[in-house]
């Protein structure tokens, strides 16, 4: 028994000078580091990485002027367009206003309601009293509509899913007084050819921001705006009439160089459309 109780004692003594060897062991080794370092040649820093920084307002929420009016003809499967206006406030509500074109009566419908943003602040989600929610992609001076899954709509008519943003009321006060705007200009000249007096085609350019006209056979609408000072044409929608063929090349060509025209300049009761500063795309005259 003496011998059992004295061998327990050696081994519990065993055990701990183990133990205090284990504690001391990681001091020591960092008191040998430590001295190491000490007589080790002095190096220079090592740059930390960059840091990933994300700028204040770097989303279309934050960093974009998006409240206004938005303008614009979407593509319509049943009809020759949906001109689409579209309001969004400052206080998270919104307007919407919908025209079938080709489809009278009855093809006006209004929507309000609130919108919400998504995480990264730049898709807006209209909530409607019926049906599905309603995406927009926020942009620079427009909005794209995207599909049921908040991805951009492709094909061949990708391009027109956009609503421009309509200038601001003093920018168009401004053109309202040098005379642009509430007068029909009918069509003269198209690319240095002048056109037969008596013309149908002809166009108007509306205070609130929407352009109409007759093409030559096909009445269309669509809007306008300032950006900067220049001018800028959203797309038109069309009706589907067929006309003989001069009056259809005519048509063509007219459509093609409105959507190209970035600024205008006045003279006389004469307007004309200007690309850059070429030649003018197309004159107009003031109808009596």
């Amino acid at each position: 028994m003496f011998l059992k109780n004295t061998q327990k004692a050696a081994f519990k003594r065993q055990f701990a000078a183990n133990t205090s060897y284990l504690k001391a062991a990681p001091v020591a080794l960092f008191c040998s580091l430590l001295m190491l370092q000490a007589c080790s040649p002095a190096t220079e820093p090592t740059a930390a990485a960059p840091q990933s920084v994300v700028p204040v307002g770097d989303t279309s929420q934050n960093a974009l002027d998006w409240d206004g009016v938005y303008q614009g003809v979407l593509p319509c499967a049943s009809c020759e367009g949906i001109e689409t206006q579209l309001e969004l406030k400052k206080d998270g509500s919104y307007h919407l206003i919908s025209v079938y074109l080709g489809e009278e009566p009855d093809n006006r419908f209004e929507q309000t309601g609130q919108f919400h943003w998504d995480e990264q602040g730049r898709t807006i989600q209209l909530d409607v009293a019926e049906g599905d929610p309603i995406y927009f992609r926020v942009e620079e001076n427009g909005v794209r509509q995207l599909d049921m899954n908040r991805e951009l709509i492709t094909g061949p008519l990708a391009d027109h899913y956009r609503l421009n943003k309509l200038p601001a009321a003093s920018e168009i006060a401004a053109m309202e007084i040098a005379g642009f705007t509430g007068v029909d200009w009918q069509l003269t000249e198209l690319l240095g050819e002048t056109l037969a007096a008596d013309t149908t085609a002809y166009v108007h350019f509306s205070a609130d921001g929407r352009v109409y006209g007759n093409a030559g056979c096909n009445q269309f609408t669509g809007s306008w705006g300032l950006e900067q000072q220049r001018l800028r044409l959203g797309q038109m929608a069309s009706t589907m009439r067929a006309c003989p063929e001069p009056q259809m090349q005519v048509e063509q060509q007219f459509l093609a160089q409105l959507a190209l025209a970035d600024n205008y300049t006045m003279a006389e009761q004469t307007l004309s459309l200007n690309k850059a500063r070429m030649a003018p795309l197309a004159r107009f005259k003031m109808k009596q």
